[in-house]
């Protein structure tokens, strides 16, 4: 919800709802339940309510019969092993799975529902154990700066130290930290991070 809150106010400004927003969302109406997506990742899991699930991409026994939504799904990088023996080889995964999800973003605003945030586990557990280099999600960062989309982190899995750091994504050397980052399982309750910029403006609204 922050996601999509913080993409609306960066394109609204700083002005109040308007009334045509206020009645229009309570019957899921744009322009106050806009069309906006989420970018996520084929094998990803991030839970098992409606939109969490609609980032899922695991195991076709979460997404049977569920209504979902038209939101972007891109390729994970998928690395060959040893890395050292194939650096080249990798460096091209990493730009050609970049290079979709830049598309994807483009594709979907000039279809009329704008990425307003990316969706990412440092290391697709259910997935498969797909890791994602840091230049990977240098990149990643990279793009929703560029398009004013966040950047989500999901440390659900990864998170609590097992990797070597508290987070995974500490690995990265990211330019500048993730706009928000879930937690759970191994730290006892779930939860989550954000930047500042990407805290609600009103009470009630997470």
């Amino acid at each position: 919800k922050n996601l999509f809150m913080t993409f609306r106010k960066n394109q609204r400004g700083e002005t109040n709802f308007t009334d045509e927003e206020m009645t229009s969302c309570m019957v899921n109406k744009p322009p106050g339940a806009p069309d906006l997506s989420l970018l996520s990742f084929h094998g990803a899991f991030h839970g098992r309510t409606i939109g969490a699930l609609a980032t899922t991409h695991s195991k076709a026994i979460h997404k049977l019969d569920v209504p979902s939504f038209d939101w972007p799904t891109a390729h994970f990088p998928q690395y060959k092993y040893p890395l050292e023996d194939n650096i080249a080889e990798n460096k091209a995964e990493d730009a050609k799975c970049l290079a979709e999800v830049e598309d994807l973003v483009v594709q979907y605003k000039n279809k009329g529902k704008p990425v307003a945030g990316i969706v990412a586990e440092p290391i697709q557990s259910e997935g498969g154990d797909n890791e994602g280099s840091p230049e990977f999600f240098q990149g990643l960062q990279d793009i929703a700066k560029r398009h004013g989309a966040g950047l989500l982190i999901d440390e659900v899995q990864t998170g609590g130290g097992a990797t070597g750091k508290m987070w995974c994504h500490e690995h990265f050397n990211l330019k500048d930290t993730p706009d928000i980052v879930t937690f759970s399982k191994k730290m006892l309750t779930g939860g989550y991070y954000h930047k500042i910029e990407q805290r609600a403006n009103a009470p009630y609204r997470v």
